[in-house]
């Protein structure tokens, strides 16, 4: 893969941070990756570029600063176009924004707080609230056959491969870590496998 001078400000273990790195390899183009722990995030240095103190951001060449990794998908994917990971059709850009926003509304609050209770909080010995997984855990419920009923008639979610599964596939990839399983749901599953065989998901 070939540099193109673009930085990307990651923590290694952030699937927001992931999302963004899958998606440069199916471009076939090499990010300056620029790691720095989510204390780092916080460092006065950092907030001059990214006021919210979270990751990823992105340094183009020219010095154009971009946070959000939804946003940051996009403005990278528009950047090679013949590849369709963000469609020429209107209509097919809003059925990828449908599964962006989403992923963003409805699954990743939720396995964020879970990542919080179960894993953050232990590293810390500090117990797990059981409201709170059962809250998560409630929503996750309700939204995750969703998505599996999605990919029933289709192998990705807005028909091709796009930068919406690059955002949602990346957002689920750990959640069993965070006590969420996919065994009831398995279109997910052998969606969630198509994406690990494709050689920009291997890390």
């Amino acid at each position: 893969m070939r540099e193109w001078g673009v930085k990307l400000y990651d923590v290694a273990a952030s699937p927001n941070c992931r999302k963004v790195r899958v998606l440069a390899r199916e471009l076939g183009r090499a990010l300056e990756i620029c790691a720095i722990d989510f204390a780092g995030a916080k460092d006065a240095s950092y907030l001059a570029q990214n006021p919210a103190g979270k990751v990823p951001t992105l340094v183009d060449d020219d010095g154009f600063v971009l946070w959000e990794s939804g946003a940051i998908l996009v403005y990278l994917a528009q950047q090679r176009p013949e590849l369709g990971l963000w469609p020429a059709a209107e209509r097919a850009r809003a059925d990828v924004l449908r599964w962006m926003f989403f992923l963003a509304t409805h699954i990743q609050p939720w396995l964020s707080l879970l990542g919080q209770e179960r894993l953050i909080k232990a590293r810390t010995g500090l117990p797990a609230e059981p409201a709170l997984l059962a809250l998560a855990g409630r929503e996750l419920e309700r939204f995750l056959p969703l998505l599996d009923a999605q990919l029933s008639e289709r192998d990705y979610l807005a028909g091709s491969y796009s930068i919406a599964d690059i955002a949602v596939g990346c957002g689920l990839e750990n959640c069993e870590a965070r006590g969420v399983t996919l065994d009831g749901y398995p279109q997910l599953r052998a969606w969630r496998e198509r994406l690990r065989q494709r050689p920009a998901w291997r890390e």
